[in-house]
């Protein structure tokens, strides 16, 4: 692909991900932060293509087609009917149908402010202030909407509105005679046009494309919703919050609070009768804020947190510099500070309780020029401006006394620099509450969030009925003045449940879960064991954690378990202690040669027994085991080889013959309707390499594609990690995986990456089946609406460029977008499982989906804890034309073969392997072990280290990247590996 295209593809950026964040209903979830893209040395092209709708409200639920600008038109495939298999159930949905829309004339104003202000929350005083409101009142016979800044709805027919508005004398200040008036605006309020609901009518009904007539009705209806619970309640993105919101500290600096999210859909209730095709999603959101406290609090309680020892009497001594090599640096707690950054705070000096300023932490102030006490109060300068017009220099602690009158009680600690160039003492400081916290969560405040968040159906069920009553729809002045009505009942909406599969195990072993969603290993062996006996194979014990004989007791019941599933065990393995503090590559490097030494043969698998479940020290090893010697390896906890329970046996068991090559079940011969009766007694060609003819799913060889690009936790440097994984067998159980670096923020996967991911599996798929797939499914996690058609214009053009180069032609195809980041929840009642939750294979392709696009929601697991999460499928083309009954089955079926466990998993196993894959990328990044442990803690919690700031610029490492390209990832199987053993790994599941 011409290189200006794919700079184009990185550069590319959607107007819904500017800030993405991912709400914590979910315990699986994380809140995450996305920045625009970011490629070095790349200038922005003149493409129109590229540019933001301005006309989007990136707060309502749109469809793909909202998001084209101009060039590519992709035609996204419709729904071609609904499915007629399974056992039809009811379901209720935490959608609330919008029962009457009546087509008033609502007129759109534009808003204009002149001189136009430096903040848009000037827009927002101005319309607020006495005289604007009382110009607005001779225009008042109907509601007035307002979005805060440029935008006004109302049934007022008015031509314009033009008034002088001067924020000074509304607050009562006056001004020195001759000082020339900073807050006066003249506001202007000019109509626009029309609201025209006939537009979105049409489009629902498909006698209209999407075009900016629609975007104007879904906007206006987003307002009026909004308008009246924001007025009580605050409102952050589409949630809403207020002081009596259930809460929960998370440790002294971090609170959870619960939440109203609602949002305006499109759906498919205008294809019945009296249907608006419109409903509102509202959903419980829970959501981390700083505590509010006063500043000097926070900052100690912070710290204590993050492994710092201090108190009250101690805090200034712990933030003072320190020297290194004899120059005066921030002390580590120090450091720690710039997580703070962009904290909203007021300040207390000015004896104001209402209308207080609030300002932004820009840094804390440090200047090595301050010697010992770096830039505190006592020592820092400036010019204040005197009555009389002269300038005297004083310090910050001399201006509070004189101007305010107020004696500092900790003068030595740090100054705050805000956006605004003030500088306030932290004494003067208070945080208020709803500061949102967007850091990723320690494991101990991660815990405390699932025990927050987590709500079984019913009790998630009456939340948000209980949320609906406080949004009090009935009695909005807003809706009802625009004739607008909600019903305050959920939808009950008709459902499925399919079928459940068979699994089966060695020895042509069945086993029916039915709708219980699990299974038990017990007695079963592996439907492919691996061939080779264990005979080359150890385990490692880190900083002493368990004793010999621990272990020894260990690998004696975990050799039972592999043999009891069909596994052979040649002789016991090595075991070895190093010291503690050795370091990890050096642990990696003995047993991996001790090993082959002792055994004459490649180290078939290694088991690395860590004390605590760490990030960075399971990086460590993984990097060492995959890139410089690709060995088999897997870690233990300590915890768990000490108990030796039979049941983590054997699920140790799974991953380890999945990893060596071994298949652990499959999804028995029940064959699907496509699978016509000719096929079915259909005697295997010679040409059948794969025997084809034998499998469950397919009548035509067929890859599945899964990819997966994620990105790393928010104040990280680390580039975005693009994961491919894909199907080689007739079962679709077997994957080969491909990871890569894919710039930084950038959603889309490159070209770059499609070619070189996609083109050696495509060749290898060939020598292990005889030809080419004649159709390809590609399941693509994690993109938003905004981004669909990227994913046609860019991914599934080069997939089929690299079908074309390899094999001369090019398959059908099959896109679909699977996601769980939506807020619908099913409550089933009595079709649930005993907690009312969905049960395994419950489908909803009506009332809650797109009235013409293809997609359908669907809950293939059963949910541990919690109310179950439905995956909703968007089929956004379809070469392949599989009926919707058939395509909804195979795609449940196949999550029954996800090799790591006896339960079926929520997503297809191609997109959650091609997760898992990415995760682990991480551990391959080309970083020493040092920067990598910097890297991996900046944004959380490194124990007594530091705890550094989003865009920590001393981490040198990823800046340095950034100035040239993203550094491509370590390849699997260095100079150290031996060619036979890493070619082996490479096309081994090595990531599960």
């Amino acid at each position: 692909m011409d290189r200006s295209v794919e700079l184009l593809l990185l550069l590319r950026h959607d107007p819904r991900q500017e800030l993405l964040l991912l709400l914590w209903d979910d315990p699986r979830q994380e809140l995450l932060l996305l920045d625009p893209p970011i490629l070095s040395r790349a200038r922005p092209l003149p493409n129109d293509r590229f540019k933001t709708p301005e006309v989007l409200n990136k707060r309502v639920d749109l469809p793909p087609e909202a998001y084209i600008v101009s060039g590519f038109q992709p035609e996204f495939a419709a729904r071609p009917g609904m499915s007629n298999s399974g056992k039809p159930i009811t379901v209720q949905v935490n959608q609330f149908a919008v029962t009457q829309l009546t087509n008033p004339d609502v007129f759109t104003y534009d808003i204009s402010l002149s001189p136009l202000p430096l903040k848009p929350i000037v827009f927002k005083k101005v319309w607020n202030s006495r005289t604007f409101q009382g110009k607005l009142k001779e225009y008042n016979q109907h509601c007035w909407i307002y979005d805060d800044h440029k935008l006004a709805w109302s049934m007022n027919n008015v031509r314009e509105i033009k008034i002088m508005v001067d924020l000074d004398a509304e607050k009562g200040r006056t001004l020195p005679p001759g000082a020339i008036a900073k807050n006066s605006f003249l506001i202007h309020v000019r109509q626009t046009g029309k609201v025209r609901m006939d537009a979105l009518r049409a489009y629902l009904q498909k006698q209209m494309t999407w075009d900016n007539s629609v975007i104007e009705c879904m906007s206006f209806l987003d307002h009026v919703l909004r308008q009246g619970p924001s007025e009580r309640m605050t409102l952050i993105k589409r949630s809403l919050f207020n002081n009596n919101s259930q809460a929960r500290n998370l440790n002294s600096y971090i609170e959870a609070i619960k939440g109203i999210y609602s949002s305006i859909r499109l759906n498919e209730t205008i294809t019945k009768p009296r249907g608006t095709g419109l409903g509102v999603n509202v959903d419980v959101t829970n959501q981390c804020f700083w505590i509010g406290q006063k500043f000097e609090q926070l900052v100690r309680n912070y710290l204590i947190n993050n492994g710092f020892k201090v108190s009250s009497e101690t805090l200034k001594n712990a933030l003072r510099p320190v020297q290194v090599n004899g120059r005066w640096s921030q002390s580590e707690p120090f450091k720690a500070l710039r997580k703070l950054q962009k904290i909203r705070f007021e300040v207390n000096h000015r004896g104001k309780t209402q209308d207080r300023k609030e300002y932004i932490v820009k840094r804390f102030a440090f200047d090595e020029k301050y010697g010992d006490k770096g830039a505190n109060a006592t020592v820092v300068e400036f010019e204040q401006r005197m009555p009389d017009g002269t300038t005297q220099v004083t310090t910050v602690q001399k201006y509070y006394f004189t101007k305010y009158k107020a004696r500092l009680q900790e003068p030595y600690l740090p100054l705050i620099e805000t956006n605004r160039d003030g500088m306030f003492p932290f004494e003067v400081c208070e945080v208020h509450r709803f500061n949102r916290y967007p850091f990723k969560l320690d494991p101990n405040q991660t815990s405390e969030m699932i025990k927050f968040a987590v709500q079984r159906p019913i009790q998630r069920k009456a939340e948000i009925e209980k949320m609906v009553s406080n949004l009090d729809w009935g009695r909005d002045r807003y809706l009802n003045s625009f004739g607008i009505t909600i019903s305050t009942e959920m939808s009950k909406v008709p459902a499925k449940l399919i079928m459940n599969p068979e699994v089966e195990f060695g020895n042509k072993k069945k086993v029916n879960p039915r709708f219980t969603g699990r299974w038990d290993l017990r007695n079963s062996t592996f439907v492919a064991p691996h061939r080779t006996p264990l005979k080359s194979w150890a385990f490692c014990i880190l900083e002493n954690c368990v004793d010999l004989a621990t272990v020894r007791n260990f690998a004696s019941e975990w050799s039972k378990a592999w043999k009891g599933h069909g596994g052979q065990v040649a002789n016991m393995p090595n075991i070895f202690q190093p010291p503690s503090g050795t370091q990890h590559g050096d642990i990696v490097t003995k047993c991996y040669k001790d090993t082959g030494g002792t055994f004459k043969m490649n180290p078939q698998v290694i088991f690395f027994i860590v004390p605590t479940k760490t990030t960075w020290v399971y990086e460590r090893l993984k990097k060492n085991a995959d890139c410089r010697y690709a060995f088999t390896s897997q870690v233990l906890l300590a915890g768990h080889v000490q108990k030796a329970q039979g049941q983590y046996c054997s699920n140790v068991c799974l991953k380890v013959n999945a990893k060596l090559g071994g298949q652990n079940s499959k999804i028995a011969a029940t064959l699907p309707s496509w699978k016509t009766k000719r096929q079915q007694q259909a005697k295997p060609s010679a040409n059948d390499k794969g025997n084809w003819a034998s499998s469950v799913f397919f009548d035509k060889k067929t890859m599945m594609i899964g990819v997966d690009v994620s990105h790393a936790a928010p104040g990280s440097d680390q580039a975005s990690m693009a994961a491919m994984c894909v199907s080689m067998d007739k079962d679709a159980a077997i994957y080969r995986g491909a990871v890569q670096t894919n710039g930084w923020r950038v959603e889309v996967l490159t070209p770059t990456n499609t070619n070189g991911m996609l083109a050696p599996i495509l060749q290898d798929w060939i020598k292990e089946n005889g030809s080419p797939p004649e159709q390809v499914f590609y399941f693509r996690d994690g993109v938003s609406e905004g981004q669909f058609a990227h994913v046609m214009e860019y991914e599934l053009t080069e997939m089929k460029n690299v079908f074309k180069r390899v094999t001369g032609k090019i398959p059908k195809f099959t896109v679909i977008i699977a996601t769980k980041r939506h807020h619908i929840r099913f409550f089933p009642g009595k079709d649930g499982d005993r907690n009312e939750n969905a049960l395994p294979g419950t489908c909803v392709e009506k009332e809650v989906t797109h009235p013409f696009h293809y997609d359908f929601y669907l809950c293939s697991h059963s949910a541990i804890q919690g109310t179950a999460r439905p995956v909703h499928y968007n089929v956004i083309h379809d070469d392949i034309k599989l009926s919707p009954d058939d395509l909804q089955q195979m795609i449940y079926h196949q999550c029954y073969q996800y090799c790591r466990s006896t339960t079926p998993v929520s997503l297809h196993p191609a997109v959650y392997y091609a997760h898992l894959a990415g995760a682990r990328a991480r551990a391959h990044e080309n970083l020493a072990a040092s920067a990598q442990r910097d890297l991996d803690g900046k944004a959380f919690v490194l124990g007594t280290g530091g705890v550094l700031a989003k865009h920590d610029p001393s981490l040198t490492s990823s800046q340095m990247a950034r100035e040239t390209e993203c550094l491509p990832l370590l390849p699997l199987g260095g100079k150290d590996a031996r060619p036979d053993q890493a070619a082996v790994f490479r096309n081994s599941m090595w990531w599960v």
